[in-house]
């Protein structure tokens, strides 16, 4: 017998999910990038500052500032 009926058969309310709100292990509230997501990706800081230096460069670089 399924745990549904049963529950329904001794007149026991049906189970609650538990649900895990992660907003407080946000950097900051509105940003939707959780400290669990950066350990799973830790090569996306690196990345993406490459990316800006490679953006950088072709714009014109260190020669565009002055």
């Amino acid at each position: 017998m399924g745990e549904a009926k049963r529950r329904e058969e001794l007149g026991l309310p049906s189970r609650q999910k538990i649900v895990e709100s992660n907003k407080s292990y946000r950097y900051l509230s509105w940003l939707p990038i959780t400290k669990s997501r950066i350990k799973k990706y830790p090569y996306m800081g690196v990345a993406t500052m490459a990316l800006g230096a490679i953006i950088f460069l072709v714009s014109g670089g260190v020669n565009s500032i002055n």
